[in-house]
């Protein structure tokens, strides 16, 4: 378990590192707009192994920017081993804005999908983490937002119902309401550890979590095992002028561009 919280750490260091880099790069004279989304999913113990796996990773960047600079990188590593049966899911969003007329977003999602045949008791220990970031210099004129999404839910697959589940959702917004929720079934037991540092320009939420479930079953079953894991990155630096010409090449802007990452060992 040790290891794999090891890669998971070394690989939100790697990230958070270029985004370090970019700050330093920014002139203290130009307004930087700072955007940042990372989260991590990691399931252990499993009671038994998996019959079969699915995992896919997908990440979409769009920078826009016209007087202004923008980077965005996001980056989505999802894994679902039979021996031993370990998963694991990290997402990381990172947008950098300066000057006006820009506009950057960015998307990373990981799925893990694993079917079990139950047989009287299914469990799994599972852990993870989810920090957001925002930073802006004039919040009137620039905008960021953040938000994150991990869970699980397990799933009967002879009726389609959700048996358990387990969510963990944030949101953090330049000037607007801010938010971190979990929601649990009955079966899952958790800890959770949060903190934040809010201000009209400067925002911070770190969550770290950890827990167990454990659901017992009268007959053999086959469940699907689903965990999700979402972080979106955004800031905006637009001037009237700019956000017409947005307007009219939202089509463009949905296209992106795409990078995916998919291993597929045998589809739920």
């Amino acid at each position: 378990m040790q290891r794999y919280l090891g890669f998971t750490h070394h690989f939100l260091l790697l990230t958070t590192s270029w985004l370090a880099s970019s700050v330093l790069l920014t002139s203290p004279s130009q307004a930087a707009t700072i955007a940042l989304s990372q989260g991590s999913l990691l399931f252990t113990n499993f009671s038994q192994s998996p019959s079969s796996t699915f995992t896919n990773a997908d990440t979409n960047v769009t920078s826009i920017f016209n007087g202004g600079d923008v980077a965005t990188k996001a980056d989505a590593i999802a894994y679902l081993g039979v021996t031993p049966p370990v998963g694991y899911s990290i997402t990381s969003t990172q947008v950098f804005g300066e000057n006006k007329d820009s506009i950057g977003l960015g998307r990373s999602k990981a799925t893990i999908q694993g079917i079990f045949e139950a047989d009287k008791n299914f469990s799994f220990n599972f852990s993870g983490e989810l920090n957001l970031a925002t930073l802006t210099n004039n919040p009137r004129q620039e905008g960021a937002s953040v938000n994150g999404n991990l869970g699980f839910a397990l799933i009967n697959l002879a009726n389609n119902k959700i048996l358990d589940y387990f969510q963990v959702n944030g949101n953090l917004t330049t000037g607007d309401n801010d938010s971190l929720t979990y929601q649990n079934s009955s079966n899952v037991e958790f800890s959770a550890f949060s903190n934040y540092d809010l201000s009209e320009s400067q925002e911070f939420y770190t969550s770290n979590f950890e827990g167990s479930l454990n659901h017992y079953f009268n007959n053999k079953t086959t469940v699907a095992l689903v965990a999700f894991n979402s972080t979106e990155a955004r800031v905006s630096t637009p001037t009237p002028s700019m956000l017409s010409g947005v307007i009219l090449s939202w089509s463009v802007i949905m296209l992106g561009i795409k990078r995916k990452h998919i291993k597929n060992n045998e589809p739920c």
